[in-house]
């Protein structure tokens, strides 16, 4: 008698997906949305969990979450609809004026041709008519700011933002993330002024504004001191910039930063250990990761720089690092004895100009190279049973990055001087001499520090 087949019930995923060994709440964005959502098509967040019945009874409370957003982005771009409409209208009074409102024809009364006056006339009163149409819809707010920004009386919140980041800061053009961070914060700022206070121009929001943003949405929910202060200095930056090209009189932020310990504390990120460090160069990851990891832990540099070296930068002996976020980051650092092979399979048979680590396709404006590396990392470390993050917090104390500070600490320990370890790893020395007067350390000493530091065993 043929033995009785089992039939188990398939366990419910439902919105969750399992990455690595732990439960993911993912949501789908619609197509409509994507671009008020930071370009997300989908909305994803861990469930801190690798237990399938605790992560069926989390999901329903981030899924609310993320319905919470979507409205929110819809009512967001129903207000830039009408900001978009009144950017129209400011447009084609403006080019009206220079020549007579001739698109606004029409006779007078007494069947004469209308003169330029009655032209301008009949402009006005068709955009008082569209005024009162959103009055009615829309409430007495909406219609005034419409009408204001149609007049070219006020500014919408974020008209500047793309010209502002495109010039960039005292340092010059602003890289890809720093660029994405400034444009995140001050979006963020620009759609709470909305959906708390009706906001949408720049001459009606005020300090009062600005300082409950602060209160509430910084240090009322616990943000860190040091993530508070970088959301209040991209807004600050974005109002001195439009003082300065736009013609804004008012700067809200001014002292409005938070003390240092004015909110709660968080431990810093930190390097890996040797166990860490030697755990994840053992695991069983890809070819391009494992590369990665190796070129990071030898020569301290950043992911993204990894990523931006070409095969002619990799040329006898030294990588040559010719873009940077500092002045400091323009070096070159030698290629670590242990990387010598590594280095020239990864350059056989390439042009010049083709990337070390290829495998990140081309070079695509307002994007890092290294983008998918590092969240593949991500979920590689975790694998590894390499972790570090606080109770209630989002983010792990140790990332890519870490292997920088792996690197910087290492070679500390060895014994190697400050000034040295930091023209290695690109960062200013901090005193007058060695950052103006000093052509910097000799290439012996260079190399002398990148031998000192060894692949844990």
């Amino acid at each position: 008698m043929a033995a009785r087949q089992r039939h188990y019930p398939a366990r419910d995923m439902r919105w969750m997906e399992l990455r690595g060994r732990t439960f993911y709440v993912v949501m789908a964005v619609p197509r409509p949305l994507w671009a008020r959502l930071g370009g997300k098509r989908r909305l994803v967040k861990s469930l801190g969990t690798r237990d399938h019945g605790i992560a069926v009874a989390r999901r329903f409370a981030v899924l609310a979450e993320f319905q919470r957003a979507i409205e929110g982005a819809r009512t967001v771009a129903s207000t830039d609809e009408l900001t978009s409409t009144a950017l129209s209208w400011r447009q084609a009074l403006q080019e009206s004026e220079r020549d007579g409102f001739a698109a606004f024809s029409g006779e007078t009364p007494d069947g004469r041709p209308a003169g330029a006056a009655q032209r301008r006339e009949f402009a006005m009163w068709t955009l008082a008519e569209a005024t009162d149409a959103i009055a009615s819809s829309r409430g007495s707010e909406a219609a005034e700011a419409f009408e204001n920004i149609a007049l070219g009386v006020a500014t919408p919140l974020l008209l500047h933002v793309d010209a502002w980041l495109k010039e960039g800061g005292t340092k010059g053009p602003l890289n890809p993330r720093t660029a994405a961070q400034y444009r995140a914060d001050v979006t963020a700022i620009a759609e709470w002024a909305k959906q708390s206070a009706g906001v949408v121009t720049v001459e009606a929001f005020t300090p009062t504004l600005a300082g409950r943003y602060v209160t509430q949405e910084l240090i009322g929910k616990g943000v860190h001191w040091g993530t508070a202060n970088r959301k209040i200095t991209s807004a600050s930056s974005y109002w001195r910039w439009m003082r300065k090209r736009a013609g804004v009189k008012e700067h809200p932020w001014q002292g409005q930063s938070v003390a240092k310990g004015g909110t709660r504390e968080t431990a810093p990120k930190r390097p890996f250990t040797d166990a860490e460090a030697a755990a994840l160069l053992a695991g069983n990851a890809d070819p391009e990761l494992a590369d990665a990891m190796r070129v990071a832990a030898l020569s301290g540099m950043r992911l993204e720089e990894l990523y931006r070296l070409t095969v002619a930068d990799c040329a006898g002996g030294w990588f040559r690092l010719r873009r940077a976020k500092t002045r400091a980051g323009l070096r070159r650092v030698p290629i670590h004895s242990e990387l010598t092979a590594l280095v020239a399979r990864r350059c056989e048979g390439k042009a010049g100009d083709a990337f070390l680590f290829h495998e990140a396709g081309p070079e695509r404006p307002g994007r890092e190279r290294s983008a998918a590396l590092s969240k593949r990392f991500g979920r590689y470390r975790q694998d590894c049973g390499v972790h570090d993050r606080e109770e209630g917090k989002r983010h792990s104390r140790v990332d890519f990055h870490s292997f920088r500070r792996w690197f910087v600490t290492r070679a500390r320990n060895a014994g190697i001087d400050r000034a040295v370890v930091a023209a290695v790893v690109g960062h200013e020395v901090g005193n007058l001499t060695d950052d103006v007067y000093s052509g910097g350390p000799a290439e012996a000493l260079l190399r002398a520090c990148i031998e000192a530091v060894r692949l844990p065993a």
